[in-house]
């Protein structure tokens, strides 16, 4: 970039002329490294601290985890949420009950500043947004989706409680479900399901691609961690049998599948920016102070191989000197805010064992609301 379009510097000649020699030297000496200085800075990640603004509330939903946006037409996204507070907040204390309302939330968000935020609701009437069937056992938690033509569609991650005590008492049922919604009418909710997927959890992420394809991750436990698969559909045949990477290409026998990245973390998501596919996890966290990193890796391919690990954030969210829990790392490159940065969500869930964050029946919705950073293009290459 041309900072100054009218002066050609003939640096032959630069000392012609004594002044102008010594001017040169003295923005050189001067501003050049300021400007330099600023580059750098752009080289690195920081909070967006007007969206993370756009996930405190008074009324509707109030806070929650997931955080998995979905672009619609007229510059506005689907958002959906795990389990989430709804008009439960104390203007007095500034708190919400300890105890989460509903299982999962939707709201839409317009994709430019003020970034106005709307909460959906289930017609029928029960606190969570998506709901199927009466046993309240099960649940949904909802992950990625897509929206084609005049129909928004949801991946969901099919939950059941195990009975047993404390946070971890849950399973997931090994079915693929989606929601599909109409544009016109989004708090209308249909159900329908896939086969059995061998117990991977497709919908972590879904992307489409130049070739026709919708390219869908998906995770499963390998006992240390959790391994990515990769499988694929056309958009207008999400019901057919869908074809899955096995490592030198596609097969639609699902017992072919073959693993493209592996990682000791529960959090994975993978984008397309600038013809790159990256995909972010996290550091293993399941308690306060176990971990505090977010890292990049990038391909070329969308089954990878996924190359370059690096650290693009490090959670600040510390309190009282303690990191908290945190995890669903997701991109949303829809918010383009015109710098070359994309739009990145993480979530965390309290500070465990290290803080107690339930005092007197209430707590601090901050402890449990995504947070927002934007990450320079510079360092996803």
């Amino acid at each position: 970039m041309n900072l100054f379009p009218k002066m050609q510097l003939n640096w032959e000649n630069r000392f012609r002329y004594s002044c102008a020699g010594k001017g040169i030297w003295i923005f050189y000496i001067l501003f050049v490294p300021l400007i330099v200085s600023c580059q750098d800075r752009k080289t690195a990640s920081e909070k967006d601290i007007s969206f993370t603004e756009v996930f405190r509330h008074n009324t509707g939903w109030i806070a929650g985890d997931g955080a998995f946006s979905v672009p619609l037409p007229g510059n506005r996204s689907l958002w959906v949420f795990g389990d989430s507070y709804l008009n439960c907040y104390d203007t007095l204390t500034g708190t919400v009950p300890c105890l989460f309302q509903a299982r999962n939330a939707a709201a839409i968000i317009e994709n430019n500043p003020p970034y106005n935020f709307t909460t959906l609701y289930n017609k029928s009437g029960t606190s969570s947004f998506f709901e199927y069937g009466s046993d309240r056992k099960y649940w949904f938690w909802p992950e990625s989706g897509f929206c084609y033509n005049d129909t928004i569609i949801v991946f969901l991650a099919r939950i059941r409680s195990t009975g047993q005590p404390g946070m971890w008492g849950f399973e997931r049922v090994d079915s693929v479900y989606f929601a599909k919604m109409h544009l016109s009418d989004p708090e209308t909710v249909y159900y329908s399901t896939l086969p059995s997927m061998a117990n991977i959890d497709f919908g972590c992420s879904v992307i489409y691609h130049y070739d026709g394809y919708y390219y869908i991750y998906g995770i499963r436990s390998n006992g240390f961690g959790n391994d990515l698969f990769l499988a694929r559909f056309r958009p207008d045949s999400l019901c057919f049998p869908w074809q899955f990477y096995n490592g030198n290409g596609w097969t639609t026998d699902i017992s072919g599948i073959r693993k493209i990245y592996d990682e000791f973390t529960s959090s994975f998501s993978v984008t397309k920016v600038n013809n790159k596919f990256i995909l972010f996890t996290t550091e293993f966290s399941i308690d306060c102070d176990q971990g505090k990193n977010i890292f990049a890796l990038v391909s070329d391919k969308p089954y990878g191989p996924f190359r370059g690990k690096k650290v693009i954030w490090q959670v600040d969210d510390t309190l009282n000197g303690h990191w908290p829990m945190f995890y669903a790392v997701s991109a949303h490159p829809e918010y383009d805010n015109g710098k070359n940065e994309l739009l990145v969500t993480y979530c965390i869930n309290g500070y465990g064992k290290c803080i107690e964050g339930c005092v007197n029946g209430r707590m601090n919705p901050d402890f449990y609301r995504p947070k927002a950073i934007r990450v320079p293009y510079k360092l996803l290459k």
